[in-house]
């Protein structure tokens, strides 16, 4: 996925709520790694809160959440890039540690 937007952004949402305590999250780094900050929130009862964040995501990273999260919908905003960015469809994991 190719964003060119003032604030990059990507939302999954669809059928719902997941429960989740992991999130995969990958650039196209043959275009070289391009994500310097992004934040990733999720929605709850219409309401959005920031989960988590971090500065690059380079090839993949999973970033790892210290309890499950439920909702119905999850953004990844980039806050600061080196030129236009390039990511993989966000994934939403749930880890046998949460019961998964």
């Amino acid at each position: 996925m190719s964003l060119r937007r003032r604030t990059p952004q990507v939302r999954a949402s669809g059928p719902g709520p997941w429960t989740f305590d992991r999130i995969g999250l990958a650039e196209d780094i043959r275009y070289g790694q391009r994500v310097e900050r992004f934040t990733v929130e999720a929605r709850t009862g219409g309401t959005w809160t920031a989960i988590a964040g971090g500065t690059t995501i380079g090839h993949r990273r999973i970033l790892a959440l210290p309890r499950p999260v439920t909702a119905d919908a999850v953004r990844v905003t980039v806050r600061a890039s080196r030129g236009p960015i390039r990511l993989a469809p966000v994934t939403l994991h749930r880890s046998r540690a949460a019961g998964g």
